[in-house]
């Protein structure tokens, strides 16, 4: 099954996940395309948000609770027919149950076979991103990050960090710039549901917008348009 997808992850909980999806998810909805959206493990309050933008249900994907079949019939299911489905990764790209990759995010991309992006918090750190990069593509064989997207990051410094991303043999996908009092900051998601966000649905424009300026979407499409053919089981294989 012929499924462009990408995965969204990030180093810790509160690196800009949510944010980063969301806009990516509205910035794609503009350009009409069909999106399939996805959380990994059992939360529930971010694909309220999914759900917002691309006007259908949000779903999860938990390797905790479904096997390796499961979990690709499931991606497959719900992604069938779509132009690319987009997950956004739990806590940590390799925080699973307990201190294992069990349930991780980093479980769900290698069992889907999935490229994923990963989101660096770099409010704070400068020259440290390269460490940062290192860490997460060396810690596990197989890692599966093929591309970097720098949240919080100076328009300044971008360069250099692109540079970092390009030395390690990451695809460099953009930034997103620190700005207090933003269309929609993090700290509004995760904690609180949609309905209670003011103006929600113009905040998350104001995002999109934003994104398509500093983003490489066209670059991220490209990525996700180069996962393989995703192995999912036919409904009957699961009985």
């Amino acid at each position: 099954m012929d499924i462009p997808r990408i995965l969204l992850a990030a180093g810790a909980s509160g690196s800009g996940k949510t944010l980063i999806t969301c806009g990516l998810l509205q910035a794609l909805v503009n350009r009409k395309m069909k999106v399939a959206s996805f959380k990994c493990g059992p939360d529930y309050i971010d694909p309220m948000f999914h759900s917002r933008v691309i006007g259908t249900k949000s779903r999860n994907l938990d390797t905790f609770f479904t096997d390796a079949q499961t979990t690709r019939y499931l991606l497959g299911k719900n992604a069938a027919d779509c132009d690319i489905a987009v997950m956004e990764g739990v806590m940590g790209y390799y925080d699973g149950a307990g201190f294992s990759t069990k349930g991780s995010s980093f479980e769900i991309a290698q069992i889907t076979d999935t490229p994923v992006i990963l989101i660096v918090n770099c409010r704070g750190i400068s020259n440290s991103v390269g460490a940062v990069l290192k860490g997460f593509t060396t810690f596990q064989e197989n890692s599966q990050i093929r591309g970097v997207i720098f949240n919080q990051m100076s328009e300044k410094l971008y360069p250099q960090a692109k540079k970092a991303a390009q030395e390690l043999g990451l695809i460099p996908l953009g930034f997103l710039p620190y700005k207090k009092g933003g269309a929609l900051e993090s700290r509004h998601l995760g904690l609180v549901l949609p309905e209670e966000i003011p103006e929600l649905k113009s905040r998350l424009q104001k995002l999109s917008e934003v994104l398509e300026k500093t983003l490489d979407i066209d670059g991220i499409l490209e990525l996700a348009g180069e996962a393989p053919e995703l192995a999912a089981p036919e409904t009957e294989m699961l009985i």
